[in-house]
């Protein structure tokens, strides 16, 4: 018998799946000529790396769920409030996508305002998703039946994703100023130095107390 949870879990990879689907193929199917095509081939890149950040927060779900206990209320509403961002997220995502390519063909006629406006609401996503993924992790640390590794694990998880809430907030900010908006996709580059450097330091691994090991041989 199909479990609450599991029908959950199921929900949300559907819900997932489904921003995927709107994202690479809700731009209206085949080009209907060779400047549409040509678009399409220039914004490439983009949602190359748009479905890659539906896929990681996808994934941090996965994560989270596995470390988390069945029927914990609070991990119910924030998966909901996930589910219900990221379909709200495509859409500026996929609007990004759009004036990039609209830059690198050279039709742009707006580029500083338009793609500032689209960088806004990108980031404001980006951190409330970051966020709440934020949370799931803290949730899954509080299940009484992890150990003391995993529940390290959890919180380490807790402290990445606040890295990336930071992250998209300065970017966010750089989006309200003409001269900084050039550089608040920039800032998004810096988060594998600042994760790297975080997991490299981090002690992911409970250490035994060194006094209870003092005698041991």
């Amino acid at each position: 018998m199909t479990s609450g949870q599991d029908r959950l879990d199921a929900f949300t990879d559907a819900a997932f799946a489904f921003a995927v689907t709107l994202m690479v193929a809700g731009t209206g199917g085949m080009a209907p000529d060779f400047r549409q095509l040509e678009a399409a081939l220039a914004g490439a890149p983009s949602f190359v790396i748009a479905f890659a950040i539906i896929a990681m927060f996808w994934l941090a779900h996965v994560r989270a769920r596995r470390l988390a206990g069945e029927g914990d209320w609070r991990f119910l509403l924030l998966t909901l409030a996930l589910v219900f961002t990221v379909l709200l997220y495509v859409h500026p995502l996929r609007a990004m996508a759009s004036s990039f390519a609209a830059l690198l063909t050279g039709s742009a006629d707006d580029y500083d305002g338009r793609l500032g406006q689209m960088f806004a609401l990108y980031g404001a996503g980006f951190v409330l998703m970051s966020l709440i993924t934020a949370g799931l992790f803290a949730v899954a640390k509080q299940n009484p039946d992890l150990d003391a590794q995993a529940r390290r694990a959890a919180q380490g998880q807790v402290f990445i994703w606040l890295i990336l809430v930071a992250t998209g907030i300065v970017s966010t900010i750089l989006t309200f100023f003409r001269a900084t908006i050039p550089f608040a996709p920039m800032i998004y580059a810096t988060l594998p130095i600042s994760i790297g450097l975080f997991a490299r330091r981090y002690r992911w691994v409970e250490i035994a107390d060194p006094a209870a090991t003092k005698d041991e041989p």
